[in-house]
């Protein structure tokens, strides 16, 4: 049976190892994000997202695919955004072609 003293330094090692983990993989392969104003939307049906252009605060137009839906991101919701002028994030990943797709997105 381990004692006290000997399980609580695993325990933060472990925990130590988690962390930088996470970390790497985040840095490494992780989405990235872009937060602008919705330019276009263009529909795969009434729930799902074919396209979406967003324009960032430097004026560079992002092209995204969607390949899902999104929850409480319909095409009719990001148009809403677009009328207002109301900016969204978009959580992406690169595609070895150089293609953007939609992981995720918030207000």
């Amino acid at each position: 049976m381990l004692r006290l003293g000997k399980l609580v330094p695993v325990i933060l090692l472990f925990a130590s190892v988690i962390s930088v983990a996470f970390g790497v993989s985040t840095v490494i392969g992780g989405p990235e994000s872009v937060r602008g104003q919705v330019v276009a939307v263009e529909s795969a049906s009434v729930t799902t997202i074919s396209s979406l252009t967003l324009q960032d605060a430097s004026g560079k137009k992002w092209v995204f695919q969607g390949i899902g839906t999104f929850s409480g991101f319909t095409p009719s919701h990001l148009e809403e955004h677009r009328a207002l002028r109301k900016a969204v994030t978009v959580e992406y990943e690169e595609s070895a072609t150089g293609g953007l797709t939609i992981v995720g997105m918030a207000d």
